[in-house]
């Protein structure tokens, strides 16, 4: 113990600068030459000396800072800054009075502030969050709060609060976690196994029907025999298409709440989409028209998911157009949000009109829109609100039901709701049907 204790006493001996041991070796010098010249005086020096570094190590003993070692250093909230930058998830640290000290990207950028010292207040609103934010930093609670943002896409985030004590500071950490991916998946789940026993109940029982007359009656008649087969056939592929379906409106509602960050050129889409549906339209005698600008249409978004919107516009239209009519497709830039939704759903002075769909209004944005007509018989005013509706269809509601399974338009809709856009219908009775998404445009440059 002695030895450690000399070790410990030369190694902090050591430590000192050779300019400390110089200015104690002229002090001690000062000294001697003080009391060889008056001795009281030299004494009066010495007690000074002893009481001011007395009262500097009192000092030193009820200075309260973080420490390391042998050096102290006061410091302030801010410093935290490096730590929250490299948490992935947005996290905000927020002082006693409710202001911002540090935040790092991901949080300025999904709350879309840059100021240092706003009110937490004015980026965020709720009072579940506000309320765990206040007992943090007054009774150091912990706790977790699970709420909904309402907009185009509804969110669900889950915000950790903790209270931070940094020296005398004292402040509260928020860390928000997305739970939008997690929620949805269990939605789409239960979702899809409502959608499919309902709908698939109808072909089902369909074809058990069919089954059971051709082991029956028409057991030994072949003509009635081949007759119902081919009405299993149909209603087989009908059950096909709807799974097909219903599996990708689920695959769309799962990524919905992530807008995608991709460049297509529309009218190319568009074009191809034509392309592949001629063969189509020639068997049903239908012709199909493009009107598209020469150059690129480039807009922000996932090339497959705006070649399924396209198809699926088209097919639609297909589907009501009479024999030797046409399908008139459109394209062109539109400008902002009122603009864009006046020169795609405002072509006929007539007709009926809805918005599906709205974006929400941001400035400095443009849209570019791919707007569908038909020559169909048209639909009713009060049926258009409700058109993208899932297994929605007018003929059923009329009674004279077609094939389809009633999710192309909201197959549609959720896609043109991911991409942050736009739909509208534009519908008169004995004119046709005209639908219309439109998507940002991509910036130039």
């Amino acid at each position: 113990m002695a030895v450690d204790r000399f070790t410990t006493a030369r190694w902090r001996l050591e430590r000192i600068p050779a300019l400390a041991w110089a200015t104690g070796s002229l002090a001690a010098l000062a000294v001697l030459l003080a009391f060889s010249a008056d001795g009281a005086a030299a004494a009066l020096m010495v007690l000074a000396v002893g009481a001011a570094y007395w009262t500097f190590k009192e000092a030193r003993r009820f200075t309260i800072a973080p420490h390391a070692d042998d050096d102290i250093e006061i410091v302030g909230l801010g410093e935290l800054a490096p730590l929250l930058e490299a948490l992935p998830d947005p996290a905000l640290l927020v002082d006693v009075q409710s202001r911002v000290v540090s935040s790092n990207a991901a949080a300025r950028r999904q709350m879309q502030f840059e100021a240092r010292g706003q009110f937490l207040t004015s980026i965020l609103r709720h009072p579940d969050v506000l309320e765990a934010v206040q007992a943090a930093v007054r009774d150091g609670a912990t706790r977790a709060v699970e709420y909904e943002q309402s907009s185009q896409v509804d969110g669900h985030t889950r915000c950790y609060v903790a209270p931070v004590t940094w020296g005398v500071d004292r402040a509260a950490m928020l860390v928000f976690h997305d739970q939008t991916a997690r929620i949805s998946t269990e939605r789409m789940r239960a979702d899809f196994l409502a959608n499919a026993s309902h709908e698939l109940r109808t072909p089902l029982a369909s074809l058990t029907l069919l089954i059971e007359t051709i082991a029956g009656p028409a057991r030994d008649n072949a003509e009635d025999r081949d007759r119902f087969l081919g009405m299993m056939q149909v209603q087989a592929e009908r059950m096909r298409r709807l799974i097909a379906d219903l599996l990708s409106l689920s695959r769309i509602e799962l990524d919905e709440h992530v807008p995608p960050s991709d460049r297509a050129d529309l009218a190319d889409v568009a074009r191809e989409v034509v392309d592949s549906l001629s063969p189509v339209a020639i068997e049903r005698g239908v012709r199909i028209e493009v009107i598209a600008p020469a150059e690129p249409l480039s807009v922000v978004g996932e090339r497959f998911q705006l070649a399924q919107v396209v198809q699926n516009l088209i097919d639609n239209a297909m589907k009501y157009t009479p024999k030797d009519g046409v399908v008139r497709v459109q394209l062109a830039r539109g400008g902002d949000r009122e603009d864009t939704a006046a020169a795609a759903g405002r072509q006929w002075d007539d007709a009926g009109r809805a918005a599906l769909l709205t974006p929400a209004a941001i400035a400095n944005r443009s849209y570019a829109y791919i707007r569908v007509e038909d020559c169909g018989p048209g639909v009713e005013r009060h049926f258009l609100p409700r058109l993208g509706e899932r297994f929605f269809r007018v003929e059923r509601e009329l009674g004279n039901e077609r094939g389809g399974t009633g999710l192309g338009l909201a197959i549609v809709k959720h896609i043109v709701n991911r991409h942050r856009g736009g739909l509208l219908v534009e519908s008169q009775p004995g004119k046709g049907s005209a639908f219309a998404a439109y998507v940002q445009l991509a910036e130039e440059g």
